[in-house]
């Protein structure tokens, strides 16, 4: 027997299949939300449910605990991740491999609460999930920058591949971290993306080549580092630019 709700004319009636699906979706996208501004183990169930505007008894007959939405939202990021990974229909050019880097601080930003460590210790079960998404991101990171290459975009060695795609992945993984505990902020902004996307972009830019050709682009000089908008359009479009992640 399904549960009762409201109807727009206040009568009671019961709920359907259509009705549970769109609160659910509805309690993880306002979770998504809370939890990217404060981190899953800030918030409470009240403030879900009051953000949801269901009764705490309701959020519960669709969760029944704060871990379980932290995994159906793990599901919906871990689909992102292997899409952004495979670097599909990436653009004619050389900014290609600009707009790829784009698309991963793009996702650290919608998914922030994901990029640090007490999420995991709210869902241990996350953790070895988490490890084998790694490993076929980084696997499928090195697949796509092997067909820049093989497309004259990039000019390096496969060695030299293999130390980018590890060395990008640690600062797009733990640039949040790092800011929270050695930058000292609180509030992880687009700006603060913007500088880590700078610095993954730092990276890449030796081996960057002009029009497709195998000829390497010259490293540019960088101003000293900080966290202005400055800072990235030095480096191209990213985070910090109008069109960059919706404005």
């Amino acid at each position: 027997m399904g549960t009762l709700s409201l109807s727009t004319q206040g009568n009671m009636r019961a709920e359907t299949k259509e009705d549970r699906v769109g609160t659910r979706a509805k309690i993880l996208e306002a979770c998504r939300t809370l939890f990217n501004e404060r981190g899953p183990a800030e918030v409470t169930t009240a403030e879900i449910a009051q953000a949801v505007g269901i009764s705490e008894g309701n959020l519960h007959h669709h969760f029944r605990r704060k871990q379980q939405i932290v995994v159906a939202l793990f599901d919906a990021f871990e689909a992102a991740l292997e899409g952004v990974s495979r670097g599909d229909q990436l653009p004619p050019g050389d900014g290609a491999y600009r707009q790829y880097l784009a698309e991963w601080f793009s996702l650290m930003w919608e998914w922030r609460c994901f990029y640090g460590a007490s999420v995991y210790r709210l869902a241990p079960a996350l953790t070895p999930r988490l490890m084998a998404l790694t490993d076929r991101g980084q696997a499928r990171v090195r697949q796509a920058l092997a067909e820049l290459v093989a497309d004259g975009r990039l000019a390096a060695e496969p060695e030299v591949l293999d130390r980018l795609v590890v060395n990008a992945w640690i600062v797009a993984t733990y640039w949040i971290d790092y800011l929270r505990t050695r930058q000292g902020v609180a509030v992880v902004t687009r700006e603060h993306l913007a500088w880590g996307f700078a610095q993954v972009q730092a990276l890449f830019m030796p081996y960057a080549t002009d029009g497709g050709s195998s000829r390497p682009r010259p490293p540019r000089s960088r101003p000293a580092p900080g966290p202005g908008a400055g800072y990235v359009r030095s480096f191209g479009k990213g985070p910090g630019d109008p069109d960059f992640m919706g404005g």
